[in-house]
């Protein structure tokens, strides 16, 4: 006798279904089930570094004071430069440590024509513009007032870029020169009468006092900070000038 066996109605609906390996099938809830499916996001290209977070900013390189070091300012304050028969060259970023350097360093080896800018110098764009600006329009002609027709063909410095705090103290303020926003003027050389350094006069009553009064006092025309003989003991034998900004766009001229 022929026998017919016949298989659970369950069993012959799940024979067509892949099942998973292990496990019982996951049922899904209401609330998944409803919710739109989110693309993958975009694939990465191979060797493209992640852009950052919105709200973070890339760090910004030592002595940059946006905008006045961006790009289109630097090429504008070339040609400033250019006007006032500069001779320059950019160097490459400088840093150091605590907050030291220069982003666009510019090396001046001239300040006017057959004006000379000694030693080797490095500094901000903007710092050199401010000194090409005091010196033509204060410092030549005052020289133009000196007996002998004396002609200014050399101003030498002390320092610009260093790294160092204030008055080269061991703690404190990192100083102006940190960033290259500084200059220390030592003298004055000329063709025609002997050399104008920088030094206590009061009372001399003499044409190098005059000359000197007159370059420093012009130089809070064109510098934010002017220190010199009488400041103090640190700034006998020099004039410390700088870019330095300051609230309300105050300047210190002593």
């Amino acid at each position: 006798m022929r026998r017919t066996y016949l298989m659970p109605l369950a069993f012959v609906a799940l024979a067509g279904l892949d099942l998973p390996a292990e496990g019982p099938i996951p049922l899904d809830k209401p609330a998944q089930a409803a919710t739109t499916a989110q693309p993958d996001p975009a694939p990465r290209a191979a060797g493209r570094p992640d852009a950052p977070p919105p709200d973070k900013k890339p760090a910004a390189l030592p002595g940059i004071t946006a905008p006045e070091d961006s790009e289109s300012a630097l090429a504008s304050c070339e040609a400033e430069l250019r006007k006032f028969q500069v001779t320059f060259d950019r160097l490459e970023p400088r840093t150091g440590e605590n907050g030291c350097g220069i982003a666009a360093p510019y090396a001046v080896t001239e300040i006017a024509k057959g004006v000379s800018f000694s030693p080797a110098a490095q500094m901000r764009c903007e710092t050199a513009l401010s000194l090409a600006r005091w010196v033509g329009g204060v410092v030549l002609p005052a020289t133009a007032t000196l007996p002998e027709s004396a002609r200014l063909k050399a101003i030498n410095h002390g320092s610009t870029y260093v790294c160092r705090r204030r008055n080269n103290l061991p703690t404190g303020k990192m100083s102006e020169h940190s960033i290259g926003n500084a200059i220390d003027i030592v003298d004055f050389e000329f063709e025609g009468r002997k050399p104008i350094g920088i030094v206590p006069r009061a009372g001399d009553g003499n044409i190098e006092e005059a000359f000197q009064r007159a370059v420093r006092g012009g130089a809070c025309l064109h510098f934010t900070t002017v220190l010199g003989p009488g400041s103090d003991a640190s700034h006998d034998d020099h004039l410390h000038v700088d870019i330095a900004d300051r609230r309300g766009g105050y300047r210190l001229c002593q």
